[in-house]
């Protein structure tokens, strides 16, 4: 038997990769806007990054702790978003959809059973790929 032998970032993503479980929790705190549960989800040191390519209006990155990240987060949910699970760089993660285009992709890292690292794109020239008719 030939066994696959990954890259090492590979390895580690794979290690640290959050469970569909807690990254549906996190969608649906953020559909409700349920500041409290969206902070138990994350690590009291999370850093939330978004990535807007300068194109798209969103809070300053990295931001740091999950007071910060969960207002960031809680934001993002404007009027008319809605949230569909689905698999980012082979990790588990959700998009946001306004008028049938995607307008971020969110992906994270865990450690200790919470949400260490998260990453949001809202950047349209990363996305296109999504928005493909």
């Amino acid at each position: 038997m030939i066994r696959r032998q990954y890259p090492a970032w590979a390895r580690r993503r794979r290690r640290s990769a959050p469970d569909d479980a807690t990254m549906e929790r996190l969608a649906s705190a953020m559909i409700s806007a349920d500041g409290a549960t969206i902070r138990a989800v994350l690590h009291p040191e999370v850093v939330l990054t978004i990535d807007s390519g300068g194109l798209v209006s969103t809070a300053s990155t990295p931001l740091e702790g999950h007071s910060a990240a969960a207002s960031a987060l809680r934001e993002l949910m404007t009027s008319g978003t809605s949230v569909e699970m689905a698999s980012i760089n082979s990790t588990p993660g959700f998009t946001l959809t306004r008028d049938e285009t995607v307008v971020a992709a969110v992906t994270a890292e865990m450690r200790s059973g919470q949400l260490s690292s998260v990453w949001v794109v809202c950047n349209p020239d990363k996305l296109r790929h999504w928005n493909r008719r």
